[in-house]
C-alpha cells in the first residue's frame, strides 16, 4: 500500500486531464485510427480493442532514431526495461509489473524464447528490419497459451506492396565507435508481393562493469537479414513465407569472483557470447466459403547461445542452443454482421542441445483456443477460452471475457477480467543442481478497467489494472533451487497520451505501480513505482526536430529491498533534413546531459553500466 497515494494522485489528476484533451481536440483534423491482429488474432482498430494496446509505426521507429530494440519499449505505458548494459547485454522486459518470462515475443507470429531461460532475447531485435510493433498489456494466455501473464509483443518486418521494385538503403555511425549500414528492396504485383533487406550493426560498446574483469569495452555486432513473399493462386489461396535471422557477437566481462567462472578462464579475462536469433514461417491462406477463412501455418524459432571465455577466446565454455517447431491452424469465421469467432489448434515442441546434460531436452504443448467476440447493441463483447495440454504439467484451462461500450463517437469505456498461467523452464525444472521437476506453473487472476478518447488529432487511453499471480517461481537460497514459495500482487494506472496533426506530433506515457511480493510485503525487484516518457516532434519544411524525455523512479535490485537502484532521467534530442524526397539526413544526441544510471547492478556490487551522452548520424534512402 505504500504507493496507493502515488495512484491516486496520478489518477485525479487524469482525470482532470481529460477535459481539456477534449476540448483542445475539437477543431483538430481527422486521425487514422491502426489496425491490430495481435489482442484476439483478428484484424480490429486500436478503438474497437477490449485491451491497452499501443502501436509503433515504421514512420515513428526512423523518427526516433533508436540505437537498440528495447529503446522503443523503455518508459512506454506498462512497460519496464531492466538491462546488464548496453548493446547487445541481457535485457528484461516487465510488462504490467510481471517477470520478464510472463511477456510473450511474437515475430510475424512465430513464438519466440528461449527454453532454457524461459524468456525472450529483446537485446538481439534488429530496429532497422521491423516494419511495426503491436503491443498488447494485460493477460493474453487465452488465446495465446503460455507466458502471457503481462501481456504480449508482436513484431512486424517488413513487407512488400504492389508496385514497382523500391530500393532502401542507410548507412550511419557516431559514439563508441558505432557503425551500421543496411539495404532492401520491396514491390509486387497484384498476386505476388515480395521483401528482402539485411543489415549490419557494430560497436565498441562501453565497459559495462567497472572494477570487474578487464577494463575494455564490451562490444556488440548484429548482422540481420528479413524476408517477405506471397503469392495469391487463381483460385484465390495465398502462398507466404517469412524471415527474421540475427547473429553476431556480444562481449562481457569475466568475473574473478565467481568460483565457476575462475576455475576456468582464470581472473580478469574477456568474454564473449555468440548468439543466433531467429523466425521462419511459411503457410497457406484463403476462404473455405465467403465467411470462413482458413490458415494453416509452420514456424521454426530458434535461441542460440555460445560462450567462450579466456585468454584468446579460443575456448568454448557453455552452449545452450534451442529450437522451437511450430504449427498453428487458424479459423475466422463472420458468424453474424456483428459477431465473429476465431479458432484454432496450434502445437510446439521445444529441443534443447546443451553443454549441461539436462534429466530431459525436449517437451511438446498443444493448445486449442477460440474467441468469440461481437456487440450486442451499444455493448461490444469478447470471450476467450483455451485449453493447453503440456507434456510436464497436463491440461490447463484459460479463459478471459471482455466488455467495451461507446458512450459517444469519441468516449469508450472497458473491463475485462481473465485467468493465466506459465510453464517452468528448462532450467527451472532440469537444470542439474540448480532445479526442481516437481515445479507448478505459475497461475495469474487479473483485472482491468479502462477508458479511451479519441477524436480529431488527440487520443487518450487510462487504464487501472490488478493482477494477482500464485505460485510465483523464486530462487530459494536455502535449498538453491526454484520454489513455488511466493505469491504475488501487482496492481497500477497506465495513462498514455497522444496527438498528431500538422506539424506536430507527441505522445505522452505514464505508469504508476505498486507490484508486491505477498509473502514478505517487499516490492518485486527491478520495478519502479513510478515512469513516464514523452516524445515531440515537429517538421519545419524540410527539416524534423523532436526529443525525447524519459524519467523512472528508484527501484530495488533484490527480493530483500536491501540494494537500491537511483531514479534516473534521461534527454534525448534529434533532427532530420529531407535534401530531397529520397535522401534523408538524421541526426540524435542520447543522453543529452549524460547522467549515470544503472537498472540492474551486479552481485558484487557493482552498476551494469548505461552509456553516458553520444551523437549519431545516419543517411538515409528511399527510392520514391
Amino acid at each position: 500500500m505504500r504507493h496507493f497515494s502515488t495512484l491516486q494522485r496520478l489518477g485525479t489528476s487524469s482525470l482532470f486531464l481529460l477535459p481539456a484533451l477534449a476540448a483542445a481536440a475539437v477543431d483538430a483534423g481527422d486521425r487514422l485510427d491502426p489496425i491490430v491482429v495481435t489482442a484476439t488474432r483478428a484484424p480490429q482498430t486500436v478503438d474497437e480493442a477490449l485491451s491497452s494496446v499501443t502501436v509503433i509505426e515504421r514512420e515513428e521507429i526512423e523518427r526516433l532514431q533508436p540505437q537498440q530494440f528495447t529503446d522503443l519499449l523503455r518508459g512506454r505505458a506498462g512497460i519496464g526495461v531492466a538491462d546488464n548494459g548496453p548493446f547487445g547485454k541481457l535485457s528484461s522486459v516487465f510488462m504490467r509489473g510481471s517477470n520478464s518470462g510472463h511477456t510473450l515475443l511474437l515475430v510475424d507470429g512465430v513464438r519466440m524464447g528461449s527454453a532454457t531461460t524461459g524468456s525472450a532475447s529483446w537485446q538481439y531485435l534488429p530496429p532497422s528490419e521491423i516494419e511495426r510493433i503491436e503491443i498488447v498489456r494485460g493477460p493474453r494466455t487465452s488465446i495465446y497459451g503460455s507466458d502471457a501473464i503481462g501481456g504480449v509483443i508482436q513484431i512486424f518486418t517488413r513487407k512488400g506492396l504492389e508496385g514497382p521494385p523500391r530500393v532502401n538503403a542507410f548507412v550511419g555511425g557516431g559514439s563508441f565507435n558505432t557503425r551500421e549500414f543496411g539495404a532492401g528492396v520491396a514491390g509486387g504485383t497484384r498476386d505476388t508481393r515480395y521483401s528482402v533487406s539485411a543489415s549490419r550493426f557494430d560497436t565498441d560498446g562501453i565497459d559495462v562493469l567497472t572494477g570487474v574483469g578487464d577494463d575494455d569495452r564490451d562490444g556488440y555486432d548484429n548482422t540481420s537479414l528479413s524476408g517477405s513473399l506471397s503469392h495469391r493462386l487463381d483460385n484465390g489461396v495465398e502462398l507466404f513465407g517469412n524471415l527474421l535471422y540475427s547473429r553476431g557477437t556480444t562481449e562481457f566481462d569475466a568475473d574473478e569472483t565467481d568460483p565457476a567462472t575462475f576455475a576456468v578462464v582464470g581472473p580478469y579475462s574477456p568474454a564473449e557470447n555468440d548468439y543466433v536469433h531467429s523466425a521462419l514461417r511459411g503457410g497457406v491462406r484463403g476462404f473455405v466459403t465467403p465467411r470462413w477463412q482458413s490458415q494453416l501455418a509452420i514456424a521454426q524459432s530458434r535461441d542460440e547461445l555460445d560462450s567462450f571465455e579466456g585468454g584468446t577466446l579460443a575456448d568454448r565454455v557453455t552452449y545452450f542452443d534451442t529450437r522451437r517447431d511450430l504449427i498453428d491452424w487458424q479459423n475466422t469465421v463472420r458468424v453474424h454482421a456483428d459477431w465473429s469467432w476465431v479458432a484454432g489448434v496450434d502445437a510446439y515442441e521445444d529441443h534443447v542441445d546443451a553443454s549441461t546434460a539436462f534429466a530431459e531436452d525436449s517437451r511438446y504443448n498443444v493448445g486449442v483456443y477460440s474467441v468469440l467476440q461481437g456487440a450486442l447493441g451499444h455493448n461490444d463483447l469478447e470471450a476467450s477460452l483455451r485449453l493447453d495440454d503440456n507434456e510436464q504439467f497436463g491440461s490447463k484451462t484459460t479463459g478471459q471475457l471482455g466488455w467495451g461500450r461507446r458512450l459517444s463517437d469519441a468516449w469508450r469505456v472497458r473491463a475485462s477480467a481473465g485467468t493465466a498461467f506459465n510453464a517452468p523452464s528448462f532450467n527451472d525444472l532440469y537444470f542439474p543442481g540448480f532445479s526442481n521437476p516437481d515445479l507448478d506453473p505459475e497461475e495469474s487472476r487479473s483485472v482491468e478497467v479502462g477508458a479511451r478518447y479519441a477524436s480529431g488529432a488527440w487520443f487518450l487511453d487510462a487504464a487501472l489494472f490488478q493482477t494477482e499471480i500464485d505460485d510465483l517461481i523464486a530462487f530459494d537460497m536455502t535449498t538453491f533451487s526454484p520454489q513455488n514459495i511466493n505469491e504475488a500482487r501487482i496492481r497500477g494506472l497506465e495513462v498514455e497520451v497522444g496527438y498528431q496533426a500538422g506539424d506536430w506530433s507527441s505522445r505522452t506515457s505514464l505508469t504508476a505501480l505498486e507490484a508486491e511480493d505477498r509473502a514478505t510485503g517487499n516490492e518485486l525487484p527491478r520495478r519502479s513505482p513510478f515512469s513516464a516518457r514523452v516524445d515531440v516532434d515537429r517538421v519545419l519544411g524540410a527539416w524534423s526536430l523532436g526529443g525525447s524525455l524519459l524519467g523512472q523512479a528508484r527501484s530495488f535490485n533484490d527480493t530483500a529491498n536491501a540494494d537500491r537502484l537511483s531514479g534516473f532521467a534521461t534527454l534525448d534530442l534529434r533532427a532530420a533534413y529531407a535534401i530531397d524526397p529520397q535522401w534523408t539526413l538524421e541526426a540524435s544526441v542520447r543522453n543529452l546531459f549524460d547522467r549515470d544510471y544503472a537498472t540492474v547492478r551486479d552481485f558484487t556490487g557493482a552498476d551494469y553500466n548505461q552509456p553516458g551522452r553520444g551523437a549519431f548520424v545516419t543517411v538515409r534512402y528511399q527510392q520514391q
